[in-house]
């Protein structure tokens, strides 16, 4: 509750915790989910544009780890059509209008840019599960390397400007199509 420190033990994560600190009134919030030990294989991340798949990129800790986020991970980038992940991509798409009314958002728009996560698991129905939907804080890739104050995209590679300008200009035409049919709507 109060982040490191005390009971809480050393943490290395540089995030201070406190999910639940001033109630419910602000904010806080902790969703209770089960240990998947399979996280240290990685998680396999679809990542959207609306109702597009553009890129299927697997997450794996870092040797000994247990966490693919914060850049403490290796990133291997799939194509959307990668055959090893044509069955989990099939059934993700499938169940996009089932999940969206699960969450009470039936008829409303999918963000622009999400990611679906999943973690492989065993002894359940399927051999992954999800682990999250982020549509908050997802980045684009390709252009990591122009982040921070002494940067810009000059130090993006040739190769990663084209892939990350591929997502931007897919955003971009998503974004006015979303744009269209809330117009359409009303």
């Amino acid at each position: 509750v109060s982040g490191p420190g005390g009971a809480a033990g050393e943490w290395k994560s540089t995030f201070p915790g406190k999910y639940l600190e001033g109630g419910k009134e602000a904010g806080g919030q902790l969703v209770d989910q089960r240990l998947l030990p399979r996280i240290v294989e990685g998680e396999v991340r679809m990542q959207m544009v609306k109702d597009t798949l553009f890129a299927i990129i697997h997450k794996k800790p870092e040797e000994g780890g247990m966490s693919a986020v914060g850049g403490i991970a290796n990133y291997t980038f799939y194509t959307p059509d990668a055959p090893e992940f044509a069955e989990l991509r099939s059934k993700f798409e499938g169940d996009i209008p089932e999940i969206m009314n699960a969450m009470g958002l039936g008829g409303e728009p999918l963000p622009i840019l999400w990611t679906g996560d999943f973690i492989p698991v065993d002894g359940h129905v399927a051999p992954y599960v999800i682990g999250e939907f982020n549509c908050s804080c997802v980045g684009i890739s390709k252009f990591g390397a122009a982040c921070g104050p002494d940067k810009d995209l000059s130090n993006v590679s040739v190769e990663d400007f084209l892939e990350g300008s591929r997502l931007t200009d897919l955003i971009g035409l998503k974004a006015i199509e979303t744009l269209d049919e809330i117009r359409a709507s009303s």
